[in-house]
């Protein structure tokens, strides 16, 4: 063949491939990169900035926070950061206001990807971890508070709940609730309910407006925060959940979505309720910020971190959104708890400072430049 008309050919190949390539970025930034700012719904903070205590500070920053109705208190490590390249340890006790590796640190290397965490009624410790983040299955453990022995160790189907952060067991201790956000706005999001007793697992919600992000974009210090230099805006669906102290409601927080929701647990428990009555069935309690972590309160209030603007909100039982914390030095409020004193905890797990627009493992010199990494706590207002 003439060397000529292959030269042609090479180059009209290679035309198309850059055309193809500039079509799909464009398409990509259309319909996953654009979005509109979230509008500021915080107010001036009704805990003086003096008011909220560092508990601890971190080398590696802090992803969740639980604790027991006897007052102990657990956080972990952000999987996200892959930190098991710079520490042996990812799973903390508060002791005398100092963490130490829990159930102890021969058992650490097994806890290297735990992300959600909650302690439910029969004085377990759960922990999730994510396929997402590391690993084929979606893995939850549980550890026996009394003993603080392992008691549960169990990997989901392959498929199964990918992007399961987000965790609560019901009051009976019979059934698992996971948050599983989706991959940004790529796939769905949805609620995982999982029977402990035989493992079988329903999909509910899927695509609901109460577990689905919305197209707002996610504004941080920095300022808007986005994927792939701008390609992808940062956006997820159901993070948070919550169950109400007398179990009658789950509430709903999806990452990028304006609106608390609550539903019936008696309806998201019963197999039997068909898809279109339960999506009926879900209500809108108020607005709230783009989010993280939330924790129902006794009084009929949610808890609920305010990422864009470094602290805590509230919404009461009425629906009214009120800002009980506003730190300027936080930059990602994830995981909040509420102890049985009254005084609440939450992580600042900082993640714009360290993840690059790939969303890759960030390296150490990254992970230095931010420290120290913060736990706080601050004592609820009226």
């Amino acid at each position: 063949m003439d060397l000529r008309k292959i030269a042609r050919i090479l180059r009209r190949t290679a035309v198309g491939v850059v055309a193809a390539l500039v079509l799909a970025l464009v398409t990509l930034k259309l319909l996953y990169g654009m979005g509109t700012p979230y509008p500021d719904a915080s107010s001036t903070a009704l805990v003086a900035d003096t008011d909220v205590a560092a508990v601890v500070s971190l080398d590696f920053p802090p992803g969740n926070v639980a604790g027991s109705s006897d007052g102990r208190v657990f956080f972990n490590l952000h999987p996200i950061a892959h930190l098991d390249r710079f520490t042996d340890a990812f799973l903390f006790e508060l002791v005398d206001g100092k963490p130490h590796p829990y159930p102890d640190a021969d058992s650490q290397p097994d806890l290297r990807f735990v992300f959600g965490m909650t302690v439910d009624r029969q004085n377990r410790l759960w922990l999730t971890a994510p396929a997402a983040v590391d690993r084929e299955r979606t893995r939850l453990i549980a550890y026996d508070l009394t003993s603080n022995a392992k008691v549960l160790d169990h990997e989901l189907d392959p498929g199964v709940a990918r992007f399961g952060q987000d965790l609560r067991i019901t009051p009976d201790g019979k059934t698992v609730l996971l948050a599983n956000a989706s991959a940004f706005r790529f796939t769905a999001a949805s609620l995982v309910v999982l029977d402990i007793a035989t493992w079988t697992s329903r999909e509910i919600l899927i695509g609901d407006p109460s577990t689905q992000a919305q197209d707002w974009v996610l504004t941080v210090r920095g300022g808007p925060y986005r994927v792939a230099y701008g390609l992808i805006n940062f956006q997820a669906g159901l993070d948070g959940i919550s169950i109400s102290p007398d179990g009658r409601w789950l509430f709903l927080a999806p990452m990028s979505n304006d609106t608390l929701f609550r539903v019936p647990l008696a309806d998201v428990l019963d197999p039997a309720v068909s898809p279109s009555t339960l999506s009926a069935h879900v209500m809108r309690v108020g607005k709230k910020p783009l989010s993280d972590g939330i924790e129902a309160a006794s009084d009929g209030s949610v808890l609920i971190t305010d990422v864009e603007h470094g602290g805590i909100a509230r919404v009461d039982a009425r629906g009214g959104l009120q800002t009980l914390v506003k730190l300027g030095v936080v930059s990602w409020a994830d995981g909040v708890f509420v102890g049985p004193s009254g005084d609440a905890f939450f992580t600042d797990s900082a993640i714009p400072l360290y993840i690059d627009p790939f969303m890759r493992p960030p390296a150490l010199d990254r992970l230095r430049s931010g420290r120290p990494y913060h736990l706080y706590r601050f004592s609820l207002p009226p």
